[in-house]
């Protein structure tokens, strides 16, 4: 969607021209408008891409707190690179529990 609209947008300002640069006959504006918006629409791809996917991996984190006879587990499969956070305190016989790839850390009170 946002690709679809920046060019759009990128081939509109191709054509309005303001700076004089594309060519005057209207085909060769035409043309030059359209790789102008592709360039562009390939630049926001490429930047929308790099937004969705994270700047460095997917991550969890939780915040936690138990008491009494509770019980509060985490569970991340597989990798996570952008680290697996907790910030847990447990009161009582309640107990606190995270995996990340198999691996058990355990809190408990």
């Amino acid at each position: 969607m946002a690709t679809g609209i920046g060019f759009l947008i990128a081939f509109g300002f191709g054509q309005w021209d303001p700076f004089g640069w594309f060519p005057e006959k209207d085909s060769d504006r035409i043309s030059v408008a359209g790789a102008f918006a592709g360039a562009m629409a390939a630049v926001i791809a490429l930047a929308v891409g790099w937004w969705a996917g994270g700047s460095g991996g997917s991550s969890s984190s939780q915040r936690a707190r138990a008491s009494g006879t509770s019980q509060i587990n985490q569970s991340v499969g597989g990798a996570a690179p952008g680290g697996v956070n907790q910030h847990a305190r447990a009161d009582g016989d309640s107990r606190i529990d995270q995996r990340h790839g198999g691996e058990a850390e355990e809190q408990s009170s």
